[in-house]
């Protein structure tokens, strides 16, 4: 993707780092953990918002991670970051849907991570998402297959 075409389709912020070039719009059945136990536009930010435009403490502001939305492919992997996440309440609410390409680009995280020689295991995938992402929330549903803007609760 060249600059121009990240300027027109992302936020202003994302000229702080690169988007590993391996990205691209692509569909991919996915988790997500829902910080406030609904599928909602607050459950739905990028670490970077969801940290009040800040990089996370021992964050490096050109680590592509810091602005993507974080997603897992393996329920157990998800379930697994928020039991160790302190944000999580219990019970824990987590959402499945499937990346949208009018959203935004991801990519396993793995496959990225390796391309660049680092070792990496699970199932994360890092979804940067559009500035005009307007009802994303809406593509996710409770894991037991019925539409609803809530969670399943564990």
């Amino acid at each position: 993707m060249v600059q121009e075409q990240i300027e027109k389709k992302f936020p202003s912020y994302f000229e702080n780092f690169e988007i590993p070039e391996w990205a691209r719009e692509q569909e991919l059945e996915v988790y997500r953990a829902c910080a406030t136990q609904k599928a909602d536009h607050e459950s739905f930010l990028n670490s970077f918002e969801e940290n009040g435009f800040m990089i996370s403490a021992g964050g490096a502001s050109d680590d592509p991670q810091e602005y993507s939305l974080s997603t897992y492919m393996k329920f157990k992997d998800v379930k697994r970051f928020m039991v160790m996440d302190s944000r999580f309440g219990v019970p824990f609410k987590i959402a499945k849907g499937i990346t949208r390409p009018i959203h935004g680009i991801c990519l396993e995280t793995k496959e990225w991570k390796s391309k660049l020689g680092i070792k990496y295991r699970g199932s994360h995938v890092d979804w940067w998402l559009y500035k005009e992402r307007s009802n994303v929330e809406r593509f996710f549903q409770k894991i037991k297959n019925k539409l609803s803007t809530d969670c399943h609760t564990l």
